[in-house]
């Protein structure tokens, strides 16, 4: 079984006469199947059956695992591999059937001029049979395995070998059968995967394992803020239960485009390259733990089935920079700090072999200076790599768009937490303390303090514009359950708060006095730790030698003679090391703050401390001092504060207009440091918000990003609807609903009743971010939305909608209930309907039972669907079928009653997945208009299409390869307009002279 209805066999099994069933232990009985491909003398023994209905019970089918394929590369045989099937010699009590487990070697060279893998058996083979047939009959179809991968099919008792051997149709081979393929693709969504299988040297298998077990274990625990008062081992919680997934933004959007956007297993599917941006404390690290700990034990849920076996390789810049060199592959484990010794060539292999996901993180945290050599770094990896999968983390700004994208990286942005995620976080978070506090009355409290927190958090504004990030509402959590309920109002408070409790309560709550034969007080703490801080900061590096900094205390302490002297500096480092809590050591050598926060926040004190305004101002233009400069206006006093922002506007104002993003980024870096400006001269914060509104009303959404990042000080700058653009009340709604908050949604009213349908769209897509009632009464219900495609992305979305009154066009997005969204389309008449990235779509009849005549249909990476047969009840007039159909299963498309007068199919141009024409596509003589996207990979004509579709009016063909291949568009004369758009170079034309060609340099650059 490759699904719960898809099923791999043998090819002579089937009968011509009679009707195929099935039937599997455990399962629904015999179910009658259809044959969608079966391969011939030369394609190979096998078929592809699929399922009337599900072979095995419903809690099966949804835990059902996408299979794992394995290709044997080499000619040294492959041991302990195994076939499962129910041959004659195994029956019992009258012909009963029972399993039988084959055990075998698969020996590479034999049988390879047919294409076929030979297992011999490793045990005694069964007698012959008096009647002469092979006691292995009924074996045919068996699938064989080597662990976990699928690596054939069972085909016949091979002739001449006394029982002892069974012949079997290798699946990598049937993977090069594009009939093969196209039906697999489109019935499980995505396209077969192989891991490459060796008899490596015992010493290599043993170390992968090894190195296995030491990523899960390593990275398998998540340090929770606020959790390690009582015990040290507090400090760690398993990632299984602390990891929440959240929100991803792609992070070209397209202006007035609905951003794609989702958890992380629904963006990353089918991508191999990403580059992740995130602000500090999103939750960029956790993400890179959570990939490596489900690489290193194969447990990616189905969406991320292209990341399951590959070795990861975790590889923090921040310690690989440290190096005069970046490393090499052998070096990589050393280099990132890894005890464990691979044995010589492995980590080439792995790579070569296309079976690593390489996790970089931290590209912000290296020094501007280093990070073009990181660049080069990574694509010479790549080039010699080209299999390798890889996630690289950066904050925000450290890098320009498209950094990577010479190598096909897909960017996106983490997103704030919405409230939802704030709420679950809050629970897990909870849960974690109770459950390492053993007595029932703390247990209580902490209940109370949970459900106060999470009434409190939605009415305080103020607070919830902190809960943003993991980081600041593990912080929350921990500070509302120490302050017993009362919480900072600020982000600097909260900071200043979070460290006291660190660095005071943290040993006095475990009982711990003086453990290194010295006490250091808060201050004097303090007081190191920052100048250990801004020695980093001045530095450019986020993890330092631990014998460079005991060098630093050295010569601190003199100044500091009540606290210990310069010989005792060992001893000072060992007590902030293990006692401060705000630092750590990521290996035996180096040194580390807990989070970079805390490195950013104690170096702009200690900046302020040194006076060191002209210093500060004039990194206000790097990434890296954004968050630093931002702190150091929070720590200084008035005239200093005064100051440093005075430094700040006349700096931006000397950048020349040629360099107007370098000039708008520290004029609003300044606006935003407002926020932390306690008191200020009112001169200079006229300044500061004059040139703040000089970029204001946002004309893109790059501007608008740009103002949303200052904060919700620009609020109060942006302008209402009067007097501006159609673009630039686009870029002012964007800036609003990515601030967020009530001042956001007052200045959101004023633009309900905008003429222009993209900036009703942003409203619509403002329903994301905000409360989603209060959303409809004070937003929704005030647009007129007749002609925006309202998103629908939550199950609570989904129960609110009717609150719209009447929606014409609806956009359902994620795993959503196919009878929820029926019921809704049908509740606010819904003409148009767009379903996205929806996993439990199987059929459309729940929307043809409960939804009247739409006009309108698009799927787009729904694939599981497999039964188009109710679009004959639903009226359309366009259908977009934006994933290929299932060959041989879409029954219905071609009824007279499917009258859809245009179809457009494929995949989205910009995603890496471009496929070709499902095989089985029946001919659609009712389409009159055609929007295609093929992926190619070999010389194409083009008379297919005529047909499909032979009364084509209009065609739009997108072409992309990643090969040079030729295309003949002779055939297409025969339709009256064709516009084709070509991706990437690769793609050469011929016979389409007369034709409407343009051509884009790649996916991203290409429209939709």
């Amino acid at each position: 079984m490759l699904s719960a209805r898809l099923v791999l066999t043998a090819r002579h099994l089937l009968s011509d006469d009679e009707a195929t069933t099935v039937a599997v232990p455990g399962g629904c009985g015999r179910i009658r199947c259809r044959t969608l491909w079966a391969g011939d003398a030369e394609e190979g023994d096998a078929a592809l059956l699929l399922a009337d209905e599900d072979l095995v019970p419903p809690g099966t089918a949804e835990a059902f695992q996408p299979n794992r394929f394995g290709r044997v590369d080499g000619l040294t045989p492959l041991l302990d591999c195994h076939a499962l099937g129910f041959p004659h010699v195994q029956r019992y009590a009258g012909q009963k059937l029972d399993i039988e487990q084959f055990l075998g070697t698969i020996k590479p060279g034999s049988g390879s001029v047919r294409g076929e893998y030979v297992v011999e058996g490793t045990g005694t083979p069964p007698a012959a049979r008096e009647d002469g047939a092979s006691p292995w009959a009924g074996m045919s179809g068996a699938p064989v395995f080597s662990g976990r991968h699928l690596i054939g099919v069972v085909t016949r008792d091979a002739a001449g070998w006394q029982h002892g051997r069974l012949n079997a149709v290798s699946v990598h081979r049937l993977a090069d059968i594009t009939g093969f393929t196209n039906v697999y693709h489109v019935n499980l969504g995505s396209p077969m995967r192989f891991t490459t299988l060796r008899q490596t040297p015992d010493n290599s298998a043993e170390f992968e394992d090894r190195y296995r077990a030491y990523i899960a274990d390593m990275f398998g625990e998540l340090r929770i803020f606020g959790l390690d008062f009582s015990r040290s081992e507090h400090a760690e919680w398993p990632l299984d239960s602390a990891y929440l997934s959240l929100e991803l933004v792609h992070g070209d959007d397209g202006e007035g485009a609905a951003p794609e956007r989702g958890r992380v297993d629904s963006v990353l599917r089918d991508r191999r390259r990403v580059l992740l941006r995130g602000a500090a404390g999103s939750g960029k690290t956790t993400l890179v733990q959570w990939l490596a700990v489900n690489a290193a034990r194969d447990s990616f849920p189905d969406q991320l089935a292209h990341l399951g076996g590959r070795v990861p390789v975790v590889l923090p810049l921040r310690t690989l920079v440290r190096g005069a060199a970046l490393p090499t592959p052998a070096d990589f484990l050393s280099a990132a700090g890894h005890p464990l010794n691979p044995p010589e060539g492995w980590m080439d292999g792995v790579l070569t072999e296309g079976r690593g996901l390489l996790l970089v993180d931290g590209v912000d945290e290296m020094p501007e200076t280093d990070r073009a050599r990181t660049k080069e770094w990574l694509l010479k990896l790549l080039t010699a790599y080209p299999r390798t999968a890889v996630v690289v983390t950066t904050r925000p700004t450290a890098v320009d768009d498209g950094w990577l994208s010479r190598k096909d990286f897909a960017e996106f942005q983490l997103l704030p937490m919405n409230h939802r995620d704030v709420a679950a976080f809050v629970r897990r978070w909870h849960n974690a303390a109770r459950s390492i506090t053993p007595g029932l009355p703390e247990r209580a409290e902490l209940d109370a303090y949970e459900a106060q927190l999470l009434t409190t958090l939605p009415r305080k504004q103020d607070l919830a514009r902190l809960a943003t990030n993991p980081l600041m509402c593990a912080m929350i959590c921990a500070l509302h359950r120490d302050r017993r309920g009362f919480l900072p109002d600020s982000r600097m408070k909260l900071y200043g708060a979070a460290l006291t409790m660190l660095l005071v309560r943290r040993d006095h709550e475990r009982a711990i006095v003086a453990p290194e034969g010295l006490t250091l007080s808060e201050d004097a703490q303090q007081k190191i730790l920052q100048e250990i801080a801004y020695w980093m900061v001045r530095n450019e590096i986020a993890e330092a030698e631990q014998d460079d900094v005991i060098g630093l205390i050295s010569r601190l302490l003199p100044a500091m003679p009540q606290v210990a002297t310069p010989e005792d500096a060992p001893r000072v480092f060992r007590f902030l090391l293990h006692r401060s809590g705000v630092l750590r050591a990521p290996t035996t050598s180096t040194v580390d703050f807990i989070h970079r926060t805390f490195l950013d926040y104690l170096g702009a004190r200690a900046a302020i401390e040194a006076q060191d305004i002209n210093m500060i101002a004039s990194h206000a233009h790097e990434p890296q001092w954004e968050d630093i400069v931002r702190m150091a206006v929070g720590h200084a006093r008035d005239g200093e504060r005064a100051a440093l922002l005075t430094k700040l506007v006349a700096l931006g104002d000397a950048v020349s207009e040629t360099s107007h993003n370098i000039k708008a980024r520290i004029h609003l870096l300044a606006a935003a440091s407002l926020e932390h400006a306690t008191s200020l001269d009112p001169d200079v914060r006229s300044e500061v918000e004059q040139r703040a509104g000089a970029l204001i009303p946002p004309r893109t959404r790059d501007e608008a990003k740009q103002l949303a990042d200052a904060g919700p000080l620009v609020l109060n700058l942006l302008p209402g609807p009067a007097g501006l653009t159609d673009e630039e009340a686009v870029a002012v709604v964007t800036t609003a609903r990515l601030i967020g908050g009530d001042h956001a949604l007052l200045l959101l009213q004023e633009y309900t009743d905008h003429p222009a349908p993209l900036v009703r769209l942003q409203l619509a897509l403002g329903w994301t971010s905000f409360d989603v009632i209060t959303y409809v009464e004070r937003i929704l219900a005030r647009t007129a939305i007749v002609d925006v495609a309202v998103p629908v992305q939550s199950a609570e979305q989904l129960a609110s909608v009717h609150l719209l009154g009447i929606v014409p066009h609806v956009a359902f997005r994620g795993n959503l209930s196919p009878e929820g969204m029926a019921n809704a389309a049908d509740t606010v008449r819904a003409e148009r309907i767009i379903i996205l990235d929806n996993h439990r779509l199987r059929n459309l009849s729940a929307f043809a039972e409960r939804v009247g005549p739409i006009t309108s249909l698009e799927l787009t990476h729904c694939p599981q669907v497999n039964d188009y047969s109710a679009i004959a009840d639903l009226g359309l007039r366009q259908l977009s079928l934006r994933d290929p159909m299932r060959p041989g299963s879409p029954s219905g498309l071609n009824s007279p009653a499917a009258q859809a007068q245009s179809v457009r199919m494929g995949s989205p141009s910009r995603d890496p997945g471009i496929l070709d024409l499902p095989a089985g596509l029946p001919a659609l003589p009712s389409v009159t208009w055609l929007d295609v996207a093929l992926k190619i990979d070999r010389n194409v004509h083009a008379r297919r299409l005529q047909e499909r579709f032979p009364n084509l009016r209009q065609l739009i063909l997108r072409l992309a390869s990643t090969e040079s291949v030729t295309v003949d568009l002779a055939a297409l004369k025969w339709i009256p307009s064709v516009e084709v758009t070509l991706i990437g170079e690769s793609v050469r034309l011929k016979g389409g002279k007369s034709l409407s060609v343009i051509r884009y340099p790649s996916r991203e650059e290409a429209p939709l």
